[in-house]
């Protein structure tokens, strides 16, 4: 599984028990992208795109479609 997957994993697990329909949900999760961007600047970004590429049928880096 490559790196970016993986990631995307744990943060999906992390995310999975927060309610955003609550008050301390949507505190908690601007509390923690905010944690995400200040240790790894631009990634969440990186990670949007790389979403809206596969939305649009961009092929994964080295695969040869």
């Amino acid at each position: 599984m490559p790196v970016e997957d993986r990631i995307a994993a744990r943060l999906l697990e992390a995310l999975a028990g927060l309610d955003l329909t609550s008050a301390d949900g949507r505190a908690g999760i601007h509390t923690l992208l905010s944690e995400i961007e200040r240790a790894c600047p631009g990634v969440l970004l990186q990670q949007a795109a790389r979403m809206e590429l596969r939305a649009v049928g961009w092929p994964r880096p080295g695969t040869d479609r």
